[in-house]
């Protein structure tokens, strides 16, 4: 595939946002992504070069040497940006409390 095609096929893609958990050697922290997918290896990426937002987190991941992605909640495609963003802030303290989590 060329460049060209590569940046028409991503503009193309609808966003999937959503909320995530990192787990973390027993313990967990909550984000919310507008893509969830380039969040996935964004925070692989983070952890392994020692840069996660949360240096607890990044701590966590220096003792276990592992993390897990998990995508705790998904919205709708079809809502409009602003209410997308409303609802990552909202969810996001909703999970953050339901699972007893840090944020990352």
């Amino acid at each position: 595939m060329d460049r060209r095609a590569a940046k028409a096929e991503w503009k193309e893609k609808k966003p999937d946002a959503g909320i995530y958990a990192l787990r973390i050697g027993g313990r967990v922290w909550v984000g919310a992504a507008m893509r969830l997918g380039a969040a996935e290896s964004r925070m692989g990426f983070a952890a392994r070069m020692g840069g996660l937002p949360n240096a607890e987190a990044q701590a966590a991941y220096a003792a276990a040497g592992e993390l897990a992605f998990e995508v705790l909640e998904t919205f709708d495609e079809e809502i409009s940006q602003m209410k997308r963003e409303r609802l990552l802030k909202e969810r996001l303290a909703h999970w953050v409390e339901e699972l007893g989590a840090g944020k990352v």
